[in-house]
């Protein structure tokens, strides 16, 4: 689904909070075939503000910023200690998407409809581009690499070789200054979204896109897009469609898109839809007692140590 561009040096610097696979059967992201009771089912079509019940477990934007905004000021800090500087490449322009929920049930604003099909407003492809890093800044920034069977160890430069536990004759912290930055914010846990968070975050949606009751209203959404002159089984496939991956929309793009919006209006597949992901990730929830208590608990820590982090940085 065309919602999220990750960042990979920079990246271990960048925080990956969306999406995983749907769990298997039979782990803990699969409660059994019971279905979970929906009292009512709005009438809605913009899915930008929709809450569900796991925003307080995940963390939102401007969280994720602070988080990361923290992580490179205690690398950099880390980095000071060896005698270097790192500074992660800037972002460039604002997300393009407004909200986690934005395109969970596929596009649903008619004007980027219009203009831009499928393609999201101001998205680019581009990544700015990071200073080149010598082994020795590697080494120090991510700690020494394995070395492979029956090979020696390379060159890091002045410090040292990729195999080495020291820098200038320093001890370097497990996983290098990256490492020690996500221990600060995150302990022995996990930095940002923790995983059964991300698991049931995508597992609710994807067990109520299954589910007859949005089945049902797929399927005349389907029909809705047939008597426009489009065949798709869901509005994921649409927003998929290999033919829309250029750079800029076509007219076909455009005019499947428009459809799209107008066929969600009528069926209202996205009140649908979310009233039933809404109710999975409710049980879910409930399921996962004192354990998911203490992942809410674990994010204002992080939190916590991001502020300490970032006082007095401007």
């Amino acid at each position: 689904m065309r919602t999220d561009h990750f960042p990979a040096v920079a990246a271990v610097l960048l925080l990956g909070v969306v999406g995983c696979s749907p769990a298997p059967p039979g782990s803990e992201g699969d409660r059994g075939a019971r279905r979970p009771a929906v009292d009512t089912v709005p009438r809605v079509l913009d899915a930008t503000d929709l809450p569900l019940p796991l925003g307080p477990y995940q963390f939102r934007a401007a969280e994720t910023s602070r988080l990361a905004r923290a992580q490179n000021v205690l690398t950099d800090t880390c980095m000071r200690r060896f005698g270097l500087r790192h500074r992660a490449p800037a972002r460039t322009g604002s997300d393009p998407l407004r909200s986690r929920t934005e395109r969970r049930y596929g596009l649903t604003d008619s004007v980027q409809a219009a203009e831009s099909g499928y393609h999201l407003p101001g998205a680019t492809t581009a990544r700015p581009e990071g200073p080149h890093l010598t082994e020795a800044h590697l080494l120090v920034l991510l700690g020494p690499r394995p070395s492979r069977s029956g090979e020696g160890t390379a060159s890091a430069g002045p410090g040292g070789t990729s195999g080495t536990r020291t820098y200038r004759g320093s001890p370097l912290p497990e996983g290098g200054c990256v490492g020690e930055a996500q221990r600060t914010l995150a302990g022995d846990g996990e930095l940002g979204d923790a995983e059964p968070i991300r698991r049931i975050n995508t597992d609710s949606v994807v067990r109520a896109k299954d589910d007859p009751r949005v089945r049902r209203v797929l399927a005349q959404w389907s029909a809705c897009m047939e008597k426009h002159g489009h065949r798709y089984r869901d509005p994921w496939q649409a927003m998929n469609d290999k033919a829309f991956g250029g750079p800029t929309a076509s007219p076909r793009e455009i005019a499947v898109a428009k459809a799209d919006v107008i066929c969600k209006r009528r069926t209202n597949v996205v009140g649908t839809w979310y009233a039933v992901d809404a109710a999975f990730q409710r049980q879910a929830l409930a399921a996962g007692g004192d354990r998911l208590e203490r992942i809410k608990e674990h994010k204002r820590e992080q939190l916590a140590a991001a502020d300490k982090a970032l006082a007095g940085t401007g």
